[in-house]
């Protein structure tokens, strides 16, 4: 048990290292490049076209750049991607937390027992953060020692981020 304990514990180390290795390494051009696809499709997008969006510029950062088809193109094309998803994820979460202290602040009034918007965003986005590490960690991890599991790794942090935004807009469209 405590070597598959250790085990586990590596494997998540080495998806982080691999993860901030991709991520100092994902080119600000390409995420200069193609980042503003993704801004302008997420922008242009209601919440259900908004799915649409997801992988629209790693696709043209594929296409487009000169070894965009290599292991190591594909897996920088979606990490610039992952990013320009996770600027979006932040601003979406922080309208979302924004409205839900107001909204706690209203309800405080007459129902103060039910005025816990904030507190249980907080609690799910923590929550989310935790599933979305270990998610791309077995998706990083099912490829073994083969170089698949970069995509992978990087391809999920990508889509997993950039659902997560969508879901924060779509929660707080509900009610906004």
């Amino acid at each position: 048990m405590i070597g598959h304990a250790r085990r586990h514990i590596c494997a998540i180390a080495g998806l982080i290292s691999v993860f901030a290795a991709a991520s100092a390494h994902a080119d600000a051009e390409l995420l200069a490049r193609y980042g503003p696809l993704v801004d302008a499709c997420f922008a242009n997008s209601g919440t259900v076209a908004a799915a649409d969006c997801i992988g629209v510029a790693t696709t043209a950062c594929m296409e487009m750049e000169e070894g965009g088809q290599t292991t190591i193109g594909m897996a920088g094309c979606n990490q610039a991607e992952a990013e320009a998803w996770d600027a979006h994820l932040n601003a979406e979460y922080q309208a979302t937390m924004a409205w839900a202290k107001a909204a706690d602040v209203d309800e405080a009034i007459n129902f103060p027992e039910y005025a816990t918007r904030a507190d249980n965003l907080l609690a799910a986005q923590r929550a989310w953060i935790a599933f979305r590490d270990a998610e791309c960690g077995l998706e990083y991890a099912l490829w073994g020692s083969g170089s698949m599991r970069h995509i992978a790794g990087t391809d999920c942090l990508m889509r997993l981020t950039a659902e997560r935004a969508i879901e924060l807009r779509a929660k707080r469209g509900m009610f906004e």
